[in-house]
């Protein structure tokens, strides 16, 4: 962790130094940052934390002159992986100090603020103005310039968009040569989604609409098998839906949210994640047992307490904390769920991964039938999280994001580690089977900041204008300084046969091809029902 030094011993340094700008590179000091969970690390050579647009310009400008690569990302960032990260030794800006709005125009519904600011913080502003952000994502605490690096997005198909990203109408970015461009139309289109390659997004002006409120309807089903015919209604017809299947019970849960007027009475609130440390304690203990019983028994009584945990209302009174059965609130304390602590939810402490995907929302049906068929070849698996988590949005006009040119069902596939993140999860073999089926039969994209190294193959073959964002990335970043390992596995500089070394399925980094890429005690096996694929079985 960084060591915290003496205020009159930084402000003598800078003034040494003759700039206006915060430099974390004093000798000797821990530079490592981490991810959320603290399993992921990265070893800048500099963080540095400007206040302005024109320190940033300098930044990178030095970097240029010195050979530097540059990224920019939070010192606890966000992604499972190190798509944020600047390469060992390199230089990592933080935009913490450039959280503020900067103009806003009532009349027009607009508003632009710096790219460090936190949605949340947005949020809390805008709903004082009576005003919405058309997003639906379901944590807030994102700054904003990291919704769009990665494309973060919630779930709707009755608004234009479920991504933010699609609601900047002009975007300022600090480019290669540390000059400012303002970006709008096609090249907006873009840099929606950037992955932090292009430049450093330090300023945005987002579309706004009348503020609303949301009823929401939290429903359990006991019985999943008409699940293909009915889940493309629930999202077409509901403001928002997100829906847990859970096929090892053979249960689904829905939560939907319609439009309700402003004035109507309610002020609820999302609590799924607002957890007490005790809950957090137990939780915990059995995670960790996961991975000790043999058998799929704790994994699926864990499933049938996620199960009871979203079949029934998750939603509280803000004035009271109780239980509302019936829930109103405004649209983005409803949707977008705080945790206990401002700056810690629990799988900040619990160890926690995800892999998500987006497929064309019309082969949905075609998909759920498909994991049917592999479940039914393997021992039963529960999912002991959110089971098979459903979320939906409109297509995109982003280059990159999840739902570029397609209407869009994301899926997502949530598993327990041991507390070190290093053990493979009970049954991990069948999420692998699942999650090549739908990369290589669906052409499935993979989330920019939640998933493995594995996942991310073939990736310039799954976007239409993968070579118009290389085109403009040349434009705008002309000596390459923006950019790290992950966009080079992504783009397929470094082709991910490179990870192909002993023990590299139990970290993620490949689907096994021989039985030295698999765990102690498993071999490489053909998948049980998809054949494309291969996964470490025990014989």
């Amino acid at each position: 962790m960084l060591l915290k030094k003496p205020f009159m011993a930084i402000m003598l340094l800078v003034l040494l130094l003759g700039s206006a700008f915060t430099l974390y590179s004093l000798e000797n000091e821990d530079l490592t940052i981490n991810n959320y969970q603290g399993t992921f690390e990265c070893f800048p050579g500099v963080i540095y934390d400007p206040h302005t647009v024109e320190e940033v310009q300098q930044i990178v400008r030095n970097a240029l002159a010195d050979g530097k690569t540059v990224m920019a990302g939070n010192r606890k960032f966000s992604s499972q992986i190190d798509a944020a990260c600047t390469d060992s030794g390199q230089v990592q800006i933080s935009l913490k100090n450039m959280d503020n709005i900067l103009q806003f125009d009532a009349a027009a519904k607009t508003v632009t603020v710096q790219a460090g600011m936190r949605f949340n913080i947005l949020n809390d502003f805008l709903r004082e103005q009576q005003l919405a952000v058309n997003m639906v994502t379901e944590l807030g605490t994102f700054s904003v310039g990291g919704m769009l690096g990665s494309g973060t997005h919630g779930s709707t198909l009755q608004k234009p968009s479920n991504m933010l990203a699609d609601y900047v109408t002009e975007m300022k970015m600090v480019d290669g040569l540390g000059d400012v461009r303002v970006l709008t139309g096609e090249a907006l289109n873009a840099a929606r989604v950037n992955l932090g390659v292009l430049g450093v997004v330090v300023e945005v002006t987002i579309q706004l609409e009348d503020a609303f409120k949301v009823r929401a309807d939290v429903n359990g089903y006991k019985d999943d098998s008409n699940l293909e015919n009915v889940i493309l209604d629930l999202a077409r017809d509901n403001y928002s839906a997100n829906i847990a299947w859970f096929p090892g019970l053979g249960r689904y849960a829905t939560t939907t949210y319609n439009e309700v007027p402003l004035d109507t009475p309610g002020n609820a609130f999302n609590a799924q994640a607002n957890v007490s440390s005790i809950q957090e304690y137990f939780f915990g203990l059995l995670f960790d047992g996961l991975h000790e019983v043999n058998g799929t028994g704790l994994q699926c009584f864990v499933a049938k307490l996620r199960y009871g945990a979203r079949d029934s209302s998750y939603f509280r009174d803000l004035n009271t904390n109780f239980v509302k059965r019936n829930p109103v609130g405004h649209s983005d304390q409803m949707q977008y769920f705080g945790c206990r602590e401002e700056d810690q939810c629990v799988w900040d402490r619990l160890p926690i991964a995800l892999q998500e995907v987006a497929i064309p929302i019309e082969e949905l049906p075609n998909w759920i039938s498909d994991v049917r068929q592999i479940l039914a070849k393997h021992e039963k698996t529960c999912f002991p999280l959110n089971g098979i988590y459903f979320r939906f949005g409109k297509a995109s006009p982003s280059y990159l994001g999840m739902s570029a040119g397609r209407d869009t069902a994301y899926l997502g596939i949530e598993y327990t580690l041991r507390q070190e993140g290093e053990a493979v999860p009970k049954n991990y073999f069948v999420n692998l089977e699942i999650e090549q089926m739908s990369i290589r039969k669906y052409n499935a994209r993979p989330h920019w900041g939640k998933n493995s190294v594995a996942i991310f193959e073939n990736m310039p073959s799954k976007f239409e204008k993968w070579d118009d964002f290389l085109a403009f990335k040349a434009e705008m970043d002309p000596h390459n300084i923006f950019t790290n390992e992950f966009w080079k596995r992504a783009s397929g500089e470094i082709p991910l046969s490179d990870y192909m070394t002993a023990g590299c399925n139990e970290r993620g980094e490949c689907y096994c091809q021989t039985d030295a890429h698999c765990e102690t005690g498993s071999t490489c096996q053909p998948g049980k029902w998809y054949g494309g694929s291969n996964i470490c079985m025990k014989p």
